[in-house]
């Protein structure tokens, strides 16, 4: 729990923040998750022994789980089996593995049993059992009884690549089904399923029919035309688009910030403004006036004469 939610909740976030970044935190791993796929489908790591078994894995593993079992392909090095008896179908082999720690060589003991009949195979370790991927021990033996393909029990649907998740194609709070045709068919399918076993199951009449009729129908897919399939899949639109009906431009949104036009100005801020310009002009006037009732030559003939008259002055500082 603590590893799926790491970097996005915390000891402080609220109950409103969490369904929040819950969400986040699935999207995001989806993403991850959709980004291993692609590359274990377009990429290959190249094998590191001319073993078959590891090209089985190869071909069949993602590139996550491949490295995994690269490590238990080279660990075959340090691995010496031996074998012990056979009691029946059953033998039995004691297997010594050396691992570096702290570089500090140690020796592990460990017993392999092969079931020839079952074609099973367990190692104490229990590495399949935690890992889900067989062990050194498990592929040392296979070695010694030359067996090159592993049975298909060991090689675990949920680490393959060439499997559809099925947990893909449920509607979440963060996926758009109309960009995703599988998850839409899926829904489909699945509301009349769940429509039509709510309607048989009072009844076991009801069911075995039911059961019958889907066991045809599955015989009856397998031989289906690639043509049949298409149309058979395809899902009825609820909305149809009219392909002659003209596309409009969009609604002009406001953005974000200050708008471009003038902010809005108050009734008592106009008439203050309308004051002001008035006494400006006037104090113009009047000096202008002041200074022709002068006399000439109390005129300062170095002073330049004024670049706007009254009416420019105040037009200038309307425009201000």
């Amino acid at each position: 729990m603590n590893a799926f939610f790491d970097g996005f909740v915390h000891s402080g976030t609220t109950l409103k923040e969490f369904v929040d970044q819950f969400d986040n935190a699935l999207r995001k791993k989806v993403e991850v998750e959709a980004i291993a796929d692609f590359n274990s489908l377009n990429q290959t790591i190249p094998c590191v022994s001319p073993s078959d078994i590891e090209k089985q894995f190869q071909t069949v593993y993602t590139n996550a789980k491949f490295k995994e079992v690269q490590k238990e392909v080279l660990g075959m090095i340090m691995c010496n089996c031996t074998h012990v008896n056979t009691q029946g179908c059953i033998s039995t082999f004691d297997a010594l593995d050396q691992v570096s720690i702290d570089d500090h060589v140690k020796t592990f003991k460990y017993s392999v049993y092969y079931n020839e009949e079952e074609c099973n195979i367990k190692c104490t370790c229990q590495l399949f059992e935690t890992r889900g991927i067989l062990c050194r021990h498990a592929f040392r033996v296979c070695n010694m009884k030359n067996i090159t393909l592993i049975p298909e029990k060991y090689v675990l649907d949920r680490w393959r690549k060439d499997i559809k998740r099925r947990y893909t194609l449920i509607k979440s709070s963060y996926d758009d089904l109309r960009s995703n045709a599988d998850a839409r068919r899926y829904e489909v399918v699945v509301k009349r399923c769940l429509k039509l076993a709510t309607r048989v199951s009072p009844s076991d009449y009801h069911v075995d029919a039911f059961l019958r009729v889907l066991d045809d129908f599955e015989k009856k897919f397998e031989s289906l035309t690639l043509e049949s399939k298409s149309s058979s899949t395809k899902v009825k639109a609820n909305v149809v688009a009219d392909k002659g009906k003209k596309i409009l431009s969009p609604h002009v949104v406001r953005g974000k910030g200050r708008p471009p036009t003038k902010r809005k100005v108050s009734a008592v801020e106009k008439g203050a403004t309308k004051k002001k310009k008035k006494q400006t002009c006037r104090k113009i006037f009047d000096d202008e006036s002041q200074l022709h009732d002068l006399p000439e030559s109390q005129i300062n003939t170095s002073t330049q004469p004024m670049p706007l008259g009254n009416e420019e002055v105040c037009d200038h500082t309307d425009a201000l």
